[in-house]
């Protein structure tokens, strides 16, 4: 939690930011919602009806992810030792699995109107719908995207890209309906399945990283060659013979050993061991648990 609270400090202006992501994306998409199905029924297309599906699969990710950073924050205890973080990587993958949902849903649709014939041709209320439906979501992404990179968030992270799978949706959508506008009737419907496609793609690879993150996959090398870096910077410390890290959730946790002079008693060794911990607090962020220990043998 001390590193819950520095985080904090260092970034007090995204603290608003990163506790409403979920709200922001809750109202947002159910904004969009409503514009894009209203469009989409007045201007005729099912490329922006494909596209408002996506958003009210939106809505109820964004309630996921409100409900998930909550659980997220919540004091490790006697049952769940090590916080409750991963609760994110589930939300992730609860994401990814209702975007490909909606992927074959739409990409079914899309293909049984182009195999029985397409009549319809959408109007220019349809094109308005969608530009609204870009700017709203790119804002939405960027929003969500740097609380979620400041507070290493995998649940902010996931929600921000699935807005950012929305702006790219809506741009395919874009083309689909121009090109029925221009006299390709179809155009609409292969704008809608361009939709599917883009929605799986984001959904892949949202499961992919959830599931990475459930396994317990370690940090990045660079975060681990700077752990290393700055627990030898420590004078009493001779090497670090034992690195184990994983992420859990917004947290990152360490398991080391370090070897140090075996002329020092044990005592001072955890004293070396303190300093080590307090040194990587304050040079590395979001360390949650860490598992020190010294020793005098070379593993």
């Amino acid at each position: 939690m001390a590193n819950v609270e520095k985080r904090s400090e260092v970034f007090p202006e995204c603290q608003w930011c990163a506790n409403n992501v979920g709200r922001i994306a809750f109202w947002g998409n159910v904004g969009l919602f409503g514009i894009k199905l209203l469009c989409g029924v007045a201007g005729g297309s099912k490329a922006l009806l494909a596209d408002a599906v996506h958003s009210a699969v939106d809505v109820v990710t964004a309630t996921i992810v409100m409900i998930c950073l909550r659980v997220s924050k919540t004091p490790p205890d006697e049952e769940h030792p090590f916080g409750h973080g991963q609760v994110e990587y589930i939300t992730s993958l609860f994401i990814g699995l209702s975007l490909i949902t909606v992927a074959v849903f739409i990409l079914y649709n899309a293909v049984m109107d182009i195999l029985s014939g397409v009549t319809t041709q959408p109007n220019f209320i349809a094109v308005l719908g969608l530009l609204v439906s870009i700017g709203g979501n790119e804002l939405m992404f960027r929003q969500s995207l740097c609380c979620g990179e400041r507070f290493r968030s995998p649940a902010m992270i996931a929600n921000a890209w699935e807005n950012r799978a929305d702006v790219y949706s809506s741009l395919a959508a874009l083309v689909g309906v121009i090109g029925a506008q221009l006299g390709f009737l179809f155009m609409d419907r292969v704008g809608a399945i361009l939709v599917a496609v883009l929605i799986t793609k984001s959904g892949i690879k949202m499961l992919r990283d959830a599931w990475h993150g459930i396994l317990d996959r370690s940090l990045e090398d660079a975060v681990e060659d700077q752990i290393r870096h700055e627990a030898e910077a420590d004078p009493d410390v001779l090497e670090v013979v034992l690195l184990k890290t994983r992420a859990i959730g917004q947290h990152r946790s360490v398991e080391m050993k370090c070897r140090v002079s075996p002329d020092i008693t044990l005592n001072e060794g955890y004293i070396v061991v303190n300093r080590v911990k307090a040194r990587l607090v304050e040079k590395i962020d979001n360390l949650g648990l860490m598992n020190i220990s010294p020793t005098a043998d070379d593993c």
